[in-house]
């Protein structure tokens, strides 16, 4: 079978996939949340991350549209150096929190999966 013709039957097997899938009820959602229970503070602080980094990811085109505007507007450098060393603090802080979620992230995974298996 070519590539062509695997990738297709591999896209049709994915979208019949996905109306297979049985309808997500209470008891389903009660069942991951008694999986979840025990790994709560990490899920929390996992969701804090996420805000965090997302917030952070927002700032940053922000901060460089007032660096723009500073520039055109002709003010002094300080303010266009202060604004740019915020931006290059803001992406080393992303850069971090990216990694110390995607850390959490596996961990937790692991975590439940560990716990599925072990049930």
């Amino acid at each position: 079978m070519s590539m062509e013709a695997t990738a297709w039957t591999q896209l049709h097997n994915v979208m019949n996939a996905q109306a297979d899938r049985r309808p997500f009820d209470r008891a389903t959602l009660r069942r991951i949340a008694a999986f979840a229970r025990p790994h709560r503070r990490r899920v929390a602080l996992f969701l804090v991350l996420s805000v965090a980094t997302a917030l952070l990811a927002v700032a940053t085109p922000i901060l460089a549209g007032r660096v723009v505007n500073a520039i055109v507007a002709g003010k002094e450098g300080g303010t266009v150096t202060r604004l740019s060393l915020l931006i290059a603090v803001i992406a080393v802080a992303e850069a971090a929190l990216g990694l110390v979620g995607r850390w959490l992230s596996a961990n937790l995974g692991e975590g439940l999966i560990l716990d599925l298996r072990t049930a």
